[in-house]
Protein backbone atom coordinates (compact mmCIF):
# COMPACT_ATOMS: atom_id res chain seq x y z
CA UNK A 1 0.00 0.00 0.00
CA UNK A 2 2.99 2.44 0.54
CA UNK A 3 4.25 1.97 -2.76
CA UNK A 4 0.37 2.83 -4.12
CA UNK A 5 0.04 5.61 -2.17
CA UNK A 6 4.01 6.81 -3.98
CA UNK A 7 2.80 6.34 -7.22
CA UNK A 8 -0.21 8.24 -6.80
CA UNK A 9 1.63 10.87 -6.01
CA UNK A 10 3.88 10.86 -8.47
CA UNK A 11 1.00 10.45 -11.44
CA UNK A 12 -0.52 13.64 -10.08
CA UNK A 13 2.73 15.39 -10.08
CA UNK A 14 3.07 14.21 -13.91
CA UNK A 15 -1.05 15.55 -14.08
CA UNK A 16 0.10 18.83 -12.87
CA UNK A 17 3.27 19.57 -14.68
CA UNK A 18 1.17 18.13 -18.14
CA UNK A 19 -1.20 20.35 -17.19
CA UNK A 20 1.71 23.76 -16.63
CA UNK A 21 3.19 23.15 -19.92
CA UNK A 22 -0.32 22.73 -21.99
CA UNK A 23 -1.35 25.81 -20.54
CA UNK A 24 1.84 27.68 -21.35
CA UNK A 25 1.93 26.20 -25.10
CA UNK A 26 -1.14 27.53 -25.75
CA UNK A 27 -0.12 31.40 -24.85
CA UNK A 28 3.19 31.49 -26.21
CA UNK A 29 3.86 30.11 -29.82
CA UNK A 30 5.78 27.62 -30.78
CA UNK A 31 9.57 28.17 -32.56
CA UNK A 32 9.87 27.30 -35.86
CA UNK A 33 12.74 25.05 -36.95
CA UNK A 34 14.60 27.07 -39.40
CA UNK A 35 15.54 23.21 -40.82
CA UNK A 36 12.10 22.82 -42.10
CA UNK A 37 10.89 26.12 -43.46
CA UNK A 38 9.16 24.93 -47.47
CA UNK A 39 11.06 25.66 -50.03
CA UNK A 40 11.41 29.20 -52.13
CA UNK A 41 9.56 29.29 -55.35
CA UNK A 42 12.86 30.82 -57.79
CA UNK A 43 11.23 29.81 -60.62
CA UNK A 44 8.56 32.85 -60.05
CA UNK A 45 11.33 35.08 -58.95
CA UNK A 46 14.37 34.98 -61.16
CA UNK A 47 12.17 36.75 -64.06
CA UNK A 48 11.96 39.75 -62.68
CA UNK A 49 15.61 39.67 -61.87
CA UNK A 50 16.71 39.24 -65.39
CA UNK A 51 14.28 41.20 -66.60
CA UNK A 52 15.55 44.16 -64.00
CA UNK A 53 19.49 42.87 -65.44
CA UNK A 54 18.40 43.28 -68.98
CA UNK A 55 17.07 46.63 -68.56
CA UNK A 56 19.98 47.71 -66.69
CA UNK A 57 22.71 46.38 -69.62
CA UNK A 58 20.39 48.37 -72.06
CA UNK A 59 20.61 51.48 -70.45
CA UNK A 60 24.46 51.10 -70.68
CA UNK A 61 24.79 50.19 -74.52
CA UNK A 62 22.28 53.23 -74.89
CA UNK A 63 24.85 55.47 -72.83
CA UNK A 64 27.86 53.90 -74.10
CA UNK A 65 26.18 54.87 -77.67
CA UNK A 66 25.79 58.84 -76.85
CA UNK A 67 29.36 58.79 -75.90
CA UNK A 68 30.99 57.77 -78.90
CA UNK A 69 28.33 59.88 -80.84
CA UNK A 70 29.27 62.58 -78.73
CA UNK A 71 32.67 62.26 -79.42
CA UNK A 72 32.26 62.45 -83.10
CA UNK A 73 30.27 65.27 -82.92
CA UNK A 74 32.97 67.26 -80.91
CA UNK A 75 36.23 65.54 -83.29
CA UNK A 76 33.91 66.93 -86.50
CA UNK A 77 33.44 70.53 -85.08
CA UNK A 78 37.29 70.68 -84.46
CA UNK A 79 38.42 69.25 -88.32
CA UNK A 80 36.09 71.85 -89.49
CA UNK A 81 37.06 75.17 -87.69
CA UNK A 82 40.40 73.79 -88.64
CA UNK A 83 38.79 74.02 -91.86
CA UNK A 84 37.58 77.35 -90.99
CA UNK A 85 34.00 76.01 -91.53
CA UNK A 86 32.60 77.19 -88.64
CA UNK A 87 29.04 77.61 -89.52
CA UNK A 88 29.29 73.67 -89.60
CA UNK A 89 31.40 73.39 -86.84
CA UNK A 90 28.83 75.44 -84.78
CA UNK A 91 26.13 72.96 -86.05
CA UNK A 92 28.30 70.09 -84.38
CA UNK A 93 28.58 72.21 -81.37
CA UNK A 94 24.91 72.27 -81.13
CA UNK A 95 24.21 69.11 -81.32
CA UNK A 96 26.92 67.87 -78.75
CA UNK A 97 25.09 70.39 -76.17
CA UNK A 98 21.83 68.59 -76.53
CA UNK A 99 23.37 65.08 -76.38
CA UNK A 100 25.27 66.74 -72.77
CA UNK A 101 21.77 67.87 -71.64
CA UNK A 102 20.44 64.20 -72.03
CA UNK A 103 23.32 62.62 -70.92
CA UNK A 104 24.71 64.65 -68.22
CA UNK A 105 21.85 66.69 -67.35
CA UNK A 106 21.11 70.21 -67.87
CA UNK A 107 22.31 71.55 -64.79
CA UNK A 108 25.79 69.93 -65.21
CA UNK A 109 29.00 71.14 -65.08
CA UNK A 110 29.93 69.42 -68.64
CA UNK A 111 26.74 71.44 -70.08
CA UNK A 112 27.62 74.46 -68.71
CA UNK A 113 31.46 74.49 -70.07
CA UNK A 114 29.87 73.25 -73.37
CA UNK A 115 27.48 76.30 -73.32
CA UNK A 116 30.67 78.84 -73.14
CA UNK A 117 32.30 76.91 -75.59
CA UNK A 118 29.06 77.39 -77.76
CA UNK A 119 28.74 81.14 -76.90
CA UNK A 120 32.32 81.82 -78.21
CA UNK A 121 31.80 80.66 -81.28
CA UNK A 122 28.68 82.34 -81.91
CA UNK A 123 30.45 85.65 -81.05
CA UNK A 124 32.93 84.83 -83.44
CA UNK A 125 30.14 84.04 -86.31
CA UNK A 126 28.17 87.31 -85.20
CA UNK A 127 31.30 89.49 -85.89
CA UNK A 128 31.97 87.87 -89.35
CA UNK A 129 28.54 88.24 -90.57
CA UNK A 130 28.32 91.97 -88.85
CA UNK A 131 31.45 92.67 -91.42
CA UNK A 132 29.27 91.02 -93.96
CA UNK A 133 25.97 92.95 -93.19
CA UNK A 134 23.89 89.96 -92.17
CA UNK A 135 22.47 91.93 -89.61
CA UNK A 136 19.60 89.74 -89.27
CA UNK A 137 22.12 86.49 -88.56
CA UNK A 138 24.09 88.91 -86.50
CA UNK A 139 21.57 89.45 -83.71
CA UNK A 140 20.36 85.90 -83.62
CA UNK A 141 23.55 84.74 -83.01
CA UNK A 142 24.53 87.45 -80.33
CA UNK A 143 21.28 86.65 -78.87
CA UNK A 144 21.92 83.03 -78.56
CA UNK A 145 25.21 83.92 -77.32
CA UNK A 146 23.87 85.96 -74.62
CA UNK A 147 21.69 82.98 -73.02
CA UNK A 148 24.38 80.92 -73.39
CA UNK A 149 26.46 82.71 -71.33
CA UNK A 150 24.71 83.03 -68.33
CA UNK A 151 26.88 81.73 -66.01
CA UNK A 152 30.35 82.92 -67.69
CA UNK A 153 30.79 86.72 -66.81
CA UNK A 154 33.79 87.22 -68.76
CA UNK A 155 31.91 85.52 -72.04
CA UNK A 156 28.81 87.72 -71.33
CA UNK A 157 30.79 91.06 -71.22
CA UNK A 158 31.89 89.79 -74.70
CA UNK A 159 28.95 89.00 -76.18
CA UNK A 160 27.45 92.72 -74.60
CA UNK A 161 30.58 94.31 -76.33
CA UNK A 162 29.58 92.67 -79.45
CA UNK A 163 26.34 93.80 -79.23
CA UNK A 164 27.20 97.31 -79.14
CA UNK A 165 29.02 96.73 -82.15
CA UNK A 166 26.09 95.73 -83.81
CA UNK A 167 24.08 98.71 -82.58
CA UNK A 168 26.62 101.21 -83.38
CA UNK A 169 26.48 99.70 -86.93
CA UNK A 170 22.72 100.09 -86.81
CA UNK A 171 23.06 103.79 -86.22
CA UNK A 172 21.64 103.32 -82.18
CA UNK A 173 24.47 104.67 -80.44
CA UNK A 174 22.59 105.08 -76.99
CA UNK A 175 21.40 101.26 -77.07
CA UNK A 176 25.63 100.58 -77.67
CA UNK A 177 26.36 102.75 -74.66
CA UNK A 178 23.89 100.90 -72.76
CA UNK A 179 25.51 97.53 -73.61
CA UNK A 180 28.82 98.61 -72.73
CA UNK A 181 28.09 99.91 -69.60
CA UNK A 182 27.00 96.65 -68.40
CA UNK A 183 29.85 95.43 -69.86
CA UNK A 184 31.98 97.44 -67.90
CA UNK A 185 30.29 96.85 -64.97
CA UNK A 186 30.54 92.67 -65.56
CA UNK A 187 34.56 93.71 -65.75
CA UNK A 188 35.00 95.46 -63.10
CA UNK A 189 34.01 92.25 -60.55
CA UNK A 190 36.16 90.13 -62.51
CA UNK A 191 40.08 89.49 -61.79
CA UNK A 192 42.65 88.10 -64.04
CA UNK A 193 40.50 89.07 -67.03
CA UNK A 194 42.43 89.14 -70.30
CA UNK A 195 41.81 92.18 -73.02
CA UNK A 196 40.15 94.85 -70.76
CA UNK A 197 40.77 97.34 -73.30
CA UNK A 198 38.72 96.43 -75.82
CA UNK A 199 35.71 97.67 -74.19
CA UNK A 200 37.22 100.87 -72.90
CA UNK A 201 38.12 101.07 -77.50
CA UNK A 202 34.54 100.40 -77.98
CA UNK A 203 33.11 102.69 -75.88
CA UNK A 204 35.74 105.29 -76.71
CA UNK A 205 34.21 105.26 -80.16
CA UNK A 206 30.70 105.10 -79.04
CA UNK A 207 30.96 108.63 -77.00
CA UNK A 208 33.34 110.11 -79.69
CA UNK A 209 30.31 110.05 -82.25
CA UNK A 210 28.01 111.27 -79.90
CA UNK A 211 30.28 114.20 -78.58
CA UNK A 212 31.42 113.83 -75.60
CA UNK A 213 35.26 113.85 -76.58
CA UNK A 214 35.95 114.20 -72.75
CA UNK A 215 34.49 110.84 -71.86
CA UNK A 216 36.04 109.31 -75.04
CA UNK A 217 39.60 110.32 -74.30
CA UNK A 218 39.47 109.06 -70.55
CA UNK A 219 38.29 105.48 -72.20
CA UNK A 220 40.76 105.50 -74.68
CA UNK A 221 44.03 106.91 -72.00
CA UNK A 222 42.44 103.67 -69.91
CA UNK A 223 42.93 101.27 -72.66
CA UNK A 224 46.00 102.47 -73.06
CA UNK A 225 46.99 101.52 -69.14
CA UNK A 226 45.57 97.90 -69.79
CA UNK A 227 47.22 97.21 -73.13
CA UNK A 228 51.04 98.67 -71.49
CA UNK A 229 49.95 96.46 -68.21
CA UNK A 230 48.91 93.37 -70.50
CA UNK A 231 51.68 93.53 -73.15
CA UNK A 232 54.34 94.26 -70.06
CA UNK A 233 56.62 96.18 -72.60
CA UNK A 234 60.02 96.34 -71.49
CA UNK A 235 62.50 99.15 -70.32
CA UNK A 236 64.59 98.37 -73.75
CA UNK A 237 61.83 99.25 -75.64
CA UNK A 238 62.34 103.16 -76.11
CA UNK A 239 66.35 102.54 -77.11
CA UNK A 240 65.31 99.87 -79.70
CA UNK A 241 65.63 100.21 -83.07
CA UNK A 242 63.25 99.30 -85.74
CA UNK A 243 65.36 97.37 -87.39
CA UNK A 244 66.75 94.92 -84.59
CA UNK A 245 63.11 93.84 -83.29
CA UNK A 246 64.86 90.94 -81.75
CA UNK A 247 66.47 93.41 -78.85
CA UNK A 248 62.83 94.50 -77.73
CA UNK A 249 61.36 92.11 -75.26
CA UNK A 250 57.44 91.66 -74.43
CA UNK A 251 56.53 89.53 -71.90
CA UNK A 252 56.81 86.29 -72.38
CA UNK A 253 53.50 84.71 -70.76
CA UNK A 254 51.70 84.80 -74.35
CA UNK A 255 51.69 83.52 -77.59
CA UNK A 256 54.31 85.93 -79.58
CA UNK A 257 51.49 85.80 -82.54
CA UNK A 258 49.10 86.75 -80.03
CA UNK A 259 51.00 89.44 -78.48
CA UNK A 260 51.97 91.44 -81.90
CA UNK A 261 48.17 91.49 -82.56
CA UNK A 262 47.41 93.34 -78.75
CA UNK A 263 50.41 95.65 -80.18
CA UNK A 264 48.19 96.45 -83.47
CA UNK A 265 45.57 97.10 -80.95
CA UNK A 266 47.82 99.34 -78.63
CA UNK A 267 48.54 101.19 -81.82
CA UNK A 268 44.52 101.73 -81.86
CA UNK A 269 44.64 103.17 -78.25
CA UNK A 270 47.32 105.64 -79.44
CA UNK A 271 45.71 106.21 -82.20
CA UNK A 272 42.36 107.77 -80.57
CA UNK A 273 43.74 109.23 -77.78
CA UNK A 274 45.17 111.48 -80.46
CA UNK A 275 42.18 112.16 -82.45
CA UNK A 276 40.34 112.94 -79.38
CA UNK A 277 42.88 115.46 -78.08
CA UNK A 278 42.56 116.65 -81.21
CA UNK A 279 39.07 117.58 -80.70
CA UNK A 280 39.79 119.06 -77.20
CA UNK A 281 42.02 121.15 -78.87
CA UNK A 282 45.26 119.48 -77.27
CA UNK A 283 47.38 120.12 -80.12
CA UNK A 284 50.81 119.51 -78.93
CA UNK A 285 49.45 116.52 -76.92
CA UNK A 286 47.81 114.94 -79.88
CA UNK A 287 50.64 114.92 -82.24
CA UNK A 288 53.08 113.22 -79.19
CA UNK A 289 50.24 110.33 -79.17
CA UNK A 290 50.52 109.98 -82.51
CA UNK A 291 54.16 110.05 -82.92
CA UNK A 292 54.54 107.76 -80.04
CA UNK A 293 52.37 105.04 -81.29
CA UNK A 294 53.90 105.32 -84.71
CA UNK A 295 57.09 104.25 -83.27
CA UNK A 296 56.13 101.82 -80.59
CA UNK A 297 53.68 99.96 -83.48
CA UNK A 298 56.70 100.05 -86.22
CA UNK A 299 59.19 98.53 -83.84
CA UNK A 300 57.25 95.56 -83.44
CA UNK A 301 54.94 95.18 -86.71
CA UNK A 302 57.40 96.98 -89.14
CA UNK A 303 56.68 99.88 -90.62
CA UNK A 304 54.12 98.47 -93.25
CA UNK A 305 51.62 96.85 -91.08
CA UNK A 306 48.42 99.24 -91.59
CA UNK A 307 48.17 100.52 -87.97
CA UNK A 308 51.11 102.50 -88.73
CA UNK A 309 50.65 103.55 -91.62
CA UNK A 310 47.96 105.04 -90.36
CA UNK A 311 49.13 106.09 -86.99
CA UNK A 312 51.89 108.53 -89.08
CA UNK A 313 49.91 109.48 -91.90
CA UNK A 314 47.83 110.98 -88.95
CA UNK A 315 50.81 112.82 -87.53
CA UNK A 316 51.39 114.04 -90.86
CA UNK A 317 48.12 115.38 -91.67
CA UNK A 318 47.92 116.59 -87.77
CA UNK A 319 51.52 118.91 -88.38
CA UNK A 320 49.45 120.31 -91.49
CA UNK A 321 46.44 121.14 -90.41
CA UNK A 322 47.90 123.20 -87.03
CA UNK A 323 50.64 124.57 -89.38
CA UNK A 324 48.02 126.02 -91.78
CA UNK A 325 45.58 127.27 -88.91
CA UNK A 326 48.66 128.79 -87.50
CA UNK A 327 49.62 131.05 -91.18
CA UNK A 328 45.95 131.79 -90.75
CA UNK A 329 45.91 132.89 -87.65
CA UNK A 330 49.23 135.01 -88.07
CA UNK A 331 47.55 136.67 -91.01
CA UNK A 332 44.56 137.70 -88.78
CA UNK A 333 46.84 139.16 -86.45
CA UNK A 334 45.25 136.93 -84.10
CA UNK A 335 47.70 134.88 -82.91
CA UNK A 336 47.49 130.65 -82.84
CA UNK A 337 45.57 130.35 -79.81
CA UNK A 338 41.97 130.05 -81.37
CA UNK A 339 42.56 127.67 -83.66
CA UNK A 340 39.18 126.50 -84.99
CA UNK A 341 37.89 122.71 -84.04
CA UNK A 342 40.55 120.89 -86.41
CA UNK A 343 37.36 117.92 -87.40
CA UNK A 344 36.52 119.95 -90.58
CA UNK A 345 40.28 120.34 -91.94
CA UNK A 346 40.93 116.32 -91.50
CA UNK A 347 38.42 115.74 -94.02
CA UNK A 348 38.93 118.04 -96.71
CA UNK A 349 41.96 118.89 -98.35
CA UNK A 350 43.06 121.11 -101.06
CA UNK A 351 41.81 120.96 -104.88
CA UNK A 352 44.40 119.00 -106.87
CA UNK A 353 47.11 118.12 -104.06
CA UNK A 354 47.64 114.27 -102.56
CA UNK A 355 47.65 114.75 -98.96
CA UNK A 356 48.57 111.16 -96.27
CA UNK A 357 45.26 111.54 -95.57
CA UNK A 358 44.82 110.08 -99.02
CA UNK A 359 47.31 107.66 -99.03
CA UNK A 360 45.08 106.22 -95.15
CA UNK A 361 42.32 106.14 -97.89
CA UNK A 362 43.71 103.67 -99.71
CA UNK A 363 44.70 101.78 -96.50
CA UNK A 364 42.66 98.57 -96.09
CA UNK A 365 40.29 98.41 -93.37
CA UNK A 366 41.66 101.59 -91.66
CA UNK A 367 39.76 103.86 -93.35
CA UNK A 368 38.29 106.61 -91.98
CA UNK A 369 34.64 107.53 -93.66
CA UNK A 370 34.07 111.18 -95.05
CA UNK A 371 31.88 112.85 -92.47
CA UNK A 372 32.52 110.77 -89.52
CA UNK A 373 34.24 110.61 -86.47
CA UNK A 374 37.85 110.59 -86.72
CA UNK A 375 37.63 107.70 -83.81
CA UNK A 376 36.58 105.30 -86.40
CA UNK A 377 38.37 101.71 -85.03
CA UNK A 378 39.77 99.39 -88.08
CA UNK A 379 37.73 96.26 -88.11
CA UNK A 380 40.44 93.67 -85.95
CA UNK A 381 38.92 90.45 -84.05
CA UNK A 382 40.50 88.13 -83.18
CA UNK A 383 39.40 84.47 -81.87
CA UNK A 384 41.08 81.32 -79.89
CA UNK A 385 40.22 79.11 -77.20
CA UNK A 386 42.13 81.29 -74.82
CA UNK A 387 40.95 84.54 -75.67
CA UNK A 388 38.25 87.26 -75.90
CA UNK A 389 36.78 87.94 -79.21
CA UNK A 390 36.12 91.74 -79.61
CA UNK A 391 35.37 93.72 -82.49
CA UNK A 392 36.65 97.68 -82.85
CA UNK A 393 33.85 98.75 -85.69
CA UNK A 394 34.31 101.45 -88.34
Amino acid sequence: MATSAADDEFNQQERTQFEVDEASASTHPAAIDVNVLPPVNTTALSQPVRELQLLEETHFIENQKELVALQRLDDRSAQLQQAGRYTEALECMEKGLVLRQHFFGAESDEVWASCRTVGEMCNLLAMTYLQQEEFRVVLELLKKAEILTERHPAGRAVTLNNLACYYRRQGNLHKALVYLTEALKIESRLDNLPNKADTHLNMCAVLSQLGKHQSALGHAQSALIFLHEELQLSSTTKQASPKHKSTVNIGQSVDPSAKLDRVAVLGIAYHNVGVEQEFLKCWDLSLQSYKKGGELTSMYLGDSHGIVITLQNALVTAKRSMASKARTAGARGDGISALPVISSARNSNPPGSKTAMGHQAKTKKLLRAKGESPTKLPKTHSFNNNSRLAAYES
